[in-house]
């Protein structure tokens, strides 16, 4: 496994709620004040009238404005003409950048780099604020401040952004920074550009706040869906959901958030096997803040009360003893109050690699392709790897981040309007029965972002014209 493909399967170290931003006004959550019923119902496995009511509201909110496959290159612009740039659609940041002209350094020669003199739809920020860093776990970025229009084509309807033009969603003047330096570690060999950031509308530098304030969608929610493989995209629906990626029956259940400018939910506890770990009880109204983050790629929590679940899923990097681990479940308080367990199986909070061991193989395979190889020369042995999708990280407020483990099992629904998070099951192609077969348009097959399993994170392209 590469150094990149392990930076990726531990994504929290860049996850951007965790960043200090100087210049930028901070976003602080408190303890959620949630009510708390004595009754959890499963994810997945509620009463039928639950999931008939479910299936309602989902029919409900189907048909976005447009649909975009997160790792898809062409359907994303920012300004005229287009400069394209990649980047994570990340909930758990309040803040969009990529790399600026002015940034001579090599880590952003090797990015896109956005040029001011070349998009007519660029703006000054006025008044021009001062210059602003972002410090993350294991580097930081400075930057400038700038406006442009960012541009959304459907993947369906408008793929490459060459079809109708109709099917598009435009944000004026959306903030972002321009990088004006970036540490070498880690973002020169990460695969992307920058973030595009997706936080509440309360988070006035969040597309969200821009969307919302432009009226450009009926309805302010996007549903995400992220594929338990990386050979297939993901996809972000803005203004309604994909009922296609969706499980037949599974109810949804709605969860208020616990902060104006982040997606924190009210989590009561995390359970193994169906046994609490009480990891909560000793946090205010027995409730840790967590927040639901599609630029992390794990499920993390504080020094203090993640070692407790740690200390129950104790993976082998050789995975042999994948099939005896357990079940582990996050209980979170939905809007009314009631506990609901979402559970995991070994197989997804586990990411699965291939490594090639040094030292060992074969040389009969190279015999027939002698260019490939020369006298002595082996195919290293590939052996099967696996890390748990499952950390510890400190961030500021202690909060647990419900990170992309979590939310490749789980459909996820962000309703700004009512400042709501809603949770359904996933349906992936290999679950789909044969009277529900995916098509490879609803399953999203696009790029890849790495060639490790369950490691992927959303990533969009899009262009400051």
């Amino acid at each position: 496994m590469g150094v990149a493909e392990r930076l990726l399967s531990h994504w929290p170290l860049l996850g951007t709620h965790f960043f200090t931003a100087e210049g930028e006004g901070g976003a602080g959550a408190d303890a959620a004040d949630a009510g708390t019923g004595d009754d959890p119902h499963q994810a997945g496995d509620h009463d039928s009238s639950g999931a008939v009511r479910g299936a309602e509201e989902l029919k409900k909110l189907e048909g976005g404005v447009v649909r975009v496959d997160l790792l898809n290159n062409n359907n994303s612009q920012l300004g005229s003409p287009a400069q394209r740039f990649t980047a994570v659609f990340d909930t758990g940041s309040g803040i969009t950048w990529v790399p600026g002209s002015a940034c001579k350094s090599d880590t952003c020669s090797e990015h896109h780099r956005f040029a001011v003199g070349d998009s007519k739809s660029f703006e000054e920020l006025d008044p021009v604020r001062a210059d602003g860093t972002i410090h993350y776990g294991t580097g930081q970025v400075e930057y400038v401040d700038g406006r442009d229009t960012l541009t959304f084509c459907d993947s369906h309807s408008d793929p490459g952004c060459h079809g109708v033009k109709a099917k598009r969603l435009k944000v004026n003047s959306q903030p972002f920074g321009m990088s004006t330096n970036q540490t070498d570690y880690p973002f020169r060999i990460l695969p992307f550009d920058g973030i595009l950031g997706l936080a509440p509308s309360a988070s006035t530098g969040s597309v969200v706040h821009a969307l919302k304030k432009s009226h450009a969608l009926d309805r302010n929610i996007f549903g995400v869906y992220l594929s338990e493989d990386t050979h297939r995209s993901g996809s972000i629906s803005f203004g309604g959901i994909e009922g296609a990626h969706v499980a037949p029956k599974s109810p949804l259940t709605w969860h208020k958030t616990q902060s104006e400018q982040e997606w924190t939910l009210a989590m009561k506890d995390i359970l193994v096997d169906g046994k609490p770990l009480h990891i909560c009880d000793d946090r205010a109204d027995g409730l840790c803040p967590a927040v639901v983050d599609t630029g992390s790629s794990l499920i993390t929590g504080p020094s203090g009360e993640v070692e407790q679940l740690l200390g129950k899923v104790r993976l082998k990097d050789d995975c042999s003893n994948l099939s005896k681990l357990p079940t582990v479940s996050i209980r979170l308080a939905d809007k009314n109050g009631v506990l609901t367990d979402y559970p995991l199986t070994p197989e997804e909070y586990t990411l699965k690699s291939l490594d090639e061991v040094p030292q060992t193989g074969n040389s009969e395979y190279l015999k027939e392709f002698p260019v490939l190889g020369g006298s002595g020369d082996t195919v290293p042995e590939v052996r099967p790897r696996c890390d748990p999708g499952l950390g510890v990280m400190d961030v500021p407020g202690r909060k647990w981040v419900i990170g992309d483990t979590f939310l490749r099992r789980y459909y996820s629904i962000f309703d700004d309007d009512r400042g709501l998070v809603g949770f359904a099951k996933s349906i992936h192609p290999d679950e789909a029965g044969p009277c529900r077969r995916l098509s490879s348009a609803a399953a999203g097959f696009g790029g890849q972002l790495t060639g490790r399993s369950k490691s992927a994170v959303p990533m969009v392209a899009f262009w400051f014209p």
